[in-house]
């Protein structure tokens, strides 16, 4: 089930995958050949993806069987955009709706359109501002939402590449006054052309899919036992702000897509780290480690500097609760890809854990692989520690545990 699967050649950039850059996606056709490999021999009515990103998996699932029941959760509603843009696609009226914003950003009203979020000066230069502005104002004027969306989500990418931002990595980090004055504000050209050669690609619409933009340790334990055949998932590997920052990566799409047009819930726009401080392990939901739990994790906290053990101590209250609810709702297959992060110069070793955990409640191993990830944003070493550099992670994991049959009692 987990031969080759290295796909070095794979380039997301020729699928659905590619038409919108977010952080550490699963690799595509890896989750594919799995959910393939399962859903060819037994019957699977439901996938449920918990951290669901920008929708792999459950998007996979879809180009296997369009009659399964996708379910996915996720904190982030720029995650939750992505992924309903993907599922629903577009309407048969897009190309017109792209004609239409494109004949209203050649003859703009005289009137100036404003338009503002928290720090906008310092992430977009004026000349963009108001290009922005008037690419925004054009597609709140497009009737239908699926539309909308498909073209906020393709907006998404642009402003990306034409703000202030590195590029380099996830997080904001402003780039050089240099680089600044020479971007070229291509804006509007850019997201017109991108707009028209990728609709293509959201012609399909599941008839099946529920998706909550929830705080999954909150939500998970809303679902009744064996709920779902499949869970399939790529868990934060630590706390965002420290490990992969989605959130923030998410900010300037969010601050310019209209409320209207997003799944939110009263909080999400406070600041820019605010998302990643409501995510796994950003802060303490008052779950309690069991005493099996603490024995996982004790080799850590007994080497970890005191700074840093209320990190480690908070995110695995959560991903232990997240890992018992899991085997809780699934009803047949856990699928799994896990990343082990370094802190402190010691490599915390979330596979292993993450294993014996899924045997304890109930869970047998029928898959594993270890693949390199041969292209990522952060660089092999990162920060220094004692003056020494420290790796990042440079493997994935991938597991699959199956469902223990309950033992008959003997009479």
């Amino acid at each position: 089930m987990l031969t080759n699967i290295e796909y070095k050649n794979y380039n997301k950039k020729d699928d659905i995958h590619g038409t919108v850059l977010y952080p550490a996606v699963m690799v595509a056709p890896i989750q594919k050949k799995i959910l393939n490999n399962i859903i060819s021999k037994e019957n699977i009515s439901s996938v449920f993806d918990p951290f669901h990103g920008s929708g792999t998996a459950l998007y996979e699932a879809f180009e296997i069987s369009p009659d399964i029941n996708l379910i996915g959760c996720d904190i982030n509603p720029f995650a939750n955009l992505i992924t309903t843009v993907k599922l629903q696609g577009v309407t048969k009226l897009i190309k017109k709706d792209i004609d239409s914003i494109e004949a209203y950003t050649k003859h703009p009203p005289k009137k100036k359109i404003n338009f503002s979020f928290p720090n906008i000066k310092k992430w977009l230069r004026n000349d963009i501002i108001e290009s922005l502005a008037l690419l925004r104002m054009a597609i709140m004027k497009i009737k239908s939402k699926r539309n909308r969306l498909y073209l906020w989500y393709i907006l998404a990418d642009i402003i990306r590449y034409n703000s202030n931002t590195r590029s380099s990595t996830y997080k904001l980090h402003i780039k050089n006054k240099n680089d600044i004055e020479n971007i070229e504000n291509k804006i509007i050209d850019d997201f017109i052309a991108a707009a028209k050669k990728h609709y293509v690609k959201f012609q399909k619409k599941s008839k099946y899919f529920t998706l909550y933009k929830d705080d999954t340790i909150r939500k998970i334990k809303k679902f009744n036992k064996n709920s779902f055949d499949i869970s399939i998932t790529s868990p934060p590997y630590g706390d965002n702000s420290t490990t992969v920052p989605y959130g923030q990566f998410s900010m300037l799409p969010l601050y310019t897509i209209p409320e209207s047009d997003l799944n939110l819930k009263g909080w999400e726009l406070s600041n820019y780290s605010i998302i990643d401080n409501h995510s796994m392990g950003g802060s303490d939901k008052k779950n309690i480690l069991s005493n099996y739990e603490i024995s996982l994790i004790k080799y850590y906290l007994d080497n970890i500097s005191n700074p840093k053990i209320k990190k480690i101590e908070r995110f695995f209250k959560d991903y232990f609760y997240f890992l018992k609810e899991l085997c809780r709702v699934t009803k047949k297959y856990i699928v799994l890809t896990l990343g082990n992060r370094t802190v402190d110069r010691i490599n915390v070793d979330l596979v292993s854990i993450t294993k014996k955990y899924l045997r304890k409640n109930g869970f047998e191993c029928i898959g594993s692989a270890k693949r390199a990830i041969p292209r990522k944003r952060t660089p092999k070493l990162t920060s220094n520690v004692n003056k020494k550099p420290v790796s990042s992670m440079n493997f994935e994991y991938i597991i699959i545990y199956k469902k223990k049959s309950p033992q008959k009692k003997k009479k």
